[in-house]
Parts: C-alpha cells; structure tokens; sequence
C-alpha cells in the first residue's frame, strides 16, 4: 500500500486538535510550544489518542515518503452549527438571539482561538 499512495501522489490529511496542545504553561504560545497534556485528565484519552496518530503519521511519513498534513483545528464554527452544541460561539449566539444575558464563565480572562469553517476548509484544499 505504501508504495501505491506514493506513486500516485496520494497526499494524507489528519484531522487532529488543538487539545493535542493541552493546558498550555504560558501565553502565548510560540511556533515551537510542544504541550502540556495531562495523561490522566478527564479528555486524556481524545487528547492522547490524537497525538499518537499524529506520531504515526510523522512515521509513516519518514518510512514512505508520502505527504502528510496534520491540521491541528481548533474552535471551529460556521453557519450550520447544530443550536444544541454547547460551545462558546453557539452559546453566544443562542443568547443573543432570545434577548439574554451573554454569560461569560470563569474570571473572563480565558483566550480561545477561533476558525471560520469556510476559512478552515480554504486552508485544508491548498494545503
């Protein structure tokens, strides 16, 4: 198989998460911030699993020389987001639209990174 998806070009996407970064030490992060993920946390499973697929794919990448993208997405949101999701943006819009207060949890002070799904999906195709 490896050597048919290198003579076809074939390139391989994973889609992976920002939660592959954990809870970060410091703020803001560099190019070169490689983690804080908590092996034992309440998400370490999706979180753990999604960078050991992501070592398998440096692997694969260094044995066969097939081009590989690892997308790290984070808070994607767009406009056929489901109304029970329960996510910021959708939280926010929900509230907004039936007139209520905008909650704000925690002290306010957190930062989230956001990604227009359309912008998410331009960067993937000419990746």
């Amino acid at each position: 198989m490896p050597s048919s998806l290198r003579r076809v070009g074939a390139r391989i996407l994973f889609a992976s998460t920002s939660e592959a970064y954990g809870n970060p030490s410091g703020h803001p992060q560099s190019e070169s911030y490689n983690g804080n993920v908590c092996p034992i946390g309440i998400c370490s499973c999706y979180d753990e699993g999604k960078r050991v697929v992501e070592s398998f794919c440096y692997d694969y990448l260094k044995m066969h020389n097939v081009q590989i993208i690892i997308a790290r997405i984070f808070n994607t949101y767009g406009l056929r987001m489901l109304l029970n999701y329960g996510r910021l943006i959708r939280n926010l819009l929900v509230q907004s639209i039936h007139v209520e207060d905008l909650i704000i949890y925690c002290n306010g002070k957190q930062t989230r990174s956001f990604c227009f799904v359309e912008d998410l999906l331009i960067v993937l195709f000419y990746s």
